[in-house]
C-alpha cells in the first residue's frame, strides 16, 4: 500500500516574502469519451504537521487552497492558507452547535516546497505569514456577529464566543505579480486584499453589510444577495485570470431563499468575477451542480445530495477548472467556459428579478449557465486517498484545493481538520499534497519559470 509518510517534522520559519511572478498554465481538455477519463495519483506528499507561530500550539492544517508558483529542478512551489481554525461540534441534529478549539488561532498563508518525482516525500514549509489587520494585529477565525453567522461556542467553557468584526475563515487565495494576495472567505462572505507581509488592506462584502469595529476598510461593493449565503458555505474557490486582472470567486453551495429546498434541487450556484484592482463585481456566472449528461440537468436540475464546490483553477485560455464533490464517493473535475455563459450581474443587481437559485430551466428565461466538460472523474482515487490521510473506509475526503502542474498534472490537497478526530486515542488525520495525472493532456504547456525566480 503506497501512503504518505514523513519521519520528520520540520521548524516552520517565518520569513520575509520575495515578490514571485504568476505562474499560469495554458490549458483546453481534449474532447471527452463515452467512459469516464481514470486519472493517477503519481505522487504524495505529506504536509508536516510543525507549530505554527501564533496558532496558540496550533499545528498546521485545515489547508482549504493552492495557488501554483513553478517548478524546477529543486521542487514545486507552491501557497496554500489554513481556514479559521481546529472546530468541532455539540450536540445533535438541530441542537447541534459548532466549537472552536483555538479561539484566538490566527490564519496563515503558507509557502511550500514539495520534491520533484516520486511517489511519496515531504513538502517543506519554506514561509508563514499570519494575516494581520492594517495594525499588524492578528485577525482571527471567529464570526462577525452579523448577517447569517451563527454562534460559535468555545470548546473550553461551553460558552459562546464573543463576535469579531476581524474574524475570518478563509478558503481560497491567489497570488498576483507584485507578491500580494486575494483571498476569499466564508462568513461575509467577503474578498480580502492583503499585502505580501500578511496584512489586510480592504474587506468588499455584500452590499448594507457593516463592520464598523474591522482593522481593515470595509467596502460593500459585493451583490447584496451573497449575503444569504447558507451556514459555513460561502466563498470557497478563487482563480486569476492569466493577465491577472480579473478574480473568479466560487460559492461553495447555492444561496439559502425563502423557498426552502428549490436551490438544492436545482444545484445553481455563483460564480463571481471581479475586478482584481478595485474589487468590484464586473461579472456573474451560474454554475449548475449535477452530470450535464442526465437528462434532467438542463430543464430540471439533477444536484447531487449535498453537493460542493471545493477547488478552482484558471486556464490561459480563459477557462477555469472546478473540483466538484459530494458526501460519499462523488468527486469530479470539471471544465467550464465562461465565455459560453450568461452574464448574470445585471439581473443579480436588479431588484425585482427571481433569485437564480430557484430556476429550474436556466435557458427558458435566456440564461445560460457554464458549459461543463468533465476532465476526470476521481472517485477511484478515494480509496488511496483515505489511506494516505490515514481515514477509515468510506470516510469522506475532504479535499478542498487545486491547482495546476503542467499540461498532464494537476496539484490537490486535503482539509484535515487540523487533526481533529471523535475518537482521541486514534491517530490525527494527516495533511497531504497529491500530484495527479489526468487521462487527458491539457495542451498548451506552462510557461517556465527561472530557479533564480522560486529560489527568492
Amino acid at each position: 500500500m503506497r501512503v504518505c509518510r514523513s519521519e520528520t517534522i520540520r521548524d516552520v520559519v517565518v520569513v520575509a516574502w520575495a515578490t514571485l511572478p504568476t505562474a499560469l498554465v495554458s490549458a483546453q481538455v481534449a474532447p471527452s469519451s463515452a467512459a469516464a477519463p481514470r486519472p493517477e495519483i503519481t505522487a504524495c506528499h505529506l504536509v508536516p504537521a510543525a507549530e505554527l507561530h501564533a496558532g496558540g500550539g496550533v499545528r498546521l492544517g485545515g489547508l482549504s487552497d493552492l495557488f501554483m508558483i513553478g517548478s524546477n529542478a529543486d521542487g514545486i512551489v507552491t501557497w496554500t492558507l489554513t481556514d479559521r481554525g481546529p472546530n468541532g461540534a455539540i450536540g445533535k441534529g438541530s441542537t447541534k452547535q459548532r466549537t472552536l478549539l483555538a479561539p484566538d488561532f490566527a490564519p496563515a498563508l503558507v509557502r511550500l516546497r514539495i520534491p520533484v518525482g516520486g511517489e511519496a516525500g515531504e513538502a517543506r514549509i519554506e514561509t508563514v505569514v499570519p494575516m494581520t489587520g492594517r495594525s499588524g494585529k492578528s485577525m482571527t477565525g471567529r464570526p462577525n456577529g452579523v448577517g447569517r453567522d451563527e454562534p460559535i461556542i468555545d470548546a473550553a467553557s461551553g460558552e459562546p464566543l464573543p463576535a469579531d468584526h476581524n474574524g475570518i475563515d478563509p478558503e481560497g487565495l491567489v497570488v498576483l505579480p507584485d507578491g500580494s494576495f486575494w483571498v476569499s472567505e466564508e462568513y461575509r462572505p467577503s474578498l480580502l486584499r492583503i499585502s505580501a507581509e500578511g496584512r489586510v488592506s480592504e474587506r468588499h462584502v455584500p452590499a448594507g453589510m457593516s463592520l464598523p469595529r474591522a482593522d481593515a476598510q470595509v467596502i460593500d461593493d459585493l451583490p447584496a444577495v451573497y449575503g444569504n449565503r447558507r451556514d459555513n458555505r460561502g466563498f470557497e474557490g478563487l482563480a486569476l485570470s492569466p493577465d491577472a486582472t480579473r478574480l473568479s470567486v466560487l460559492l461553495q453551495s447555492p444561496l439559502d431563499h425563502p423557498q426552502k429546498g428549490a436551490a438544492t434541487q436545482t444545484g445553481n450556484v455563483r460564480l463571481l468575477v471581479v475586478d482584481a484592482g478595485s474589487g468590484r463585481p464586473v461579472a456573474e456566472h451560474v454554475y449548475r451542480l449535477g452530470d450535464p449528461a442526465d437528462p434532467a440537468w438542463a430543464s430540471v436540475g439533477a444536484a447531487p445530495d449535498d453537493g460542493k464546490l471545493c477547488g478552482l483553477a484558471a486556464l490561459a485560455d480563459g477557462a477555469l477548472l472546478v473540483l466538484e464533490q459530494a458526501d460519499g464517493s462523488l468527486a469530479r473535475l470539471y471544465r467550464v467556459d465562461p465565455t459560453a455563459a450568461t452574464d448574470t450581474l445585471p439581473r443579480t443587481l436588479a431588484a425585482d428579478a427571481e433569485p437564480l437559485e430557484t430556476i429550474a430551466d436556466l435557458r427558458a428565461v435566456g440564461i445560460e449557465p457554464l458549459p461543463k466538460v468533465l476532465v476526470a472523474d476521481l472517485a477511484p482515487l478515494l480509496p488511496r486517498i483515505r489511506s494516505d490521510i490515514g481515514l477509515p473506509p468510506g470516510t469522506a475526503v475532504k479535499l478542498e484545493g487545486l491547482a495546476v502542474l503542467d499540461e498532464r498534472r494537476v496539484l490537490f490537497v486535503n482539509d484535515n481538520d487540523f487533526g481533529v478526530m471523535a475518537d482521541p486515542h486514534g491517530p490525527p488525520p494527516r495533511s497531504c499534497l497529491w500530484v495527479v495525472t489526468l487521462p487527458a493532456v491539457l495542451t498548451g504547456g506552462e510557461p517556465s519559470q527561472s530557479s533564480d525566480t522560486l529560489d527568492k
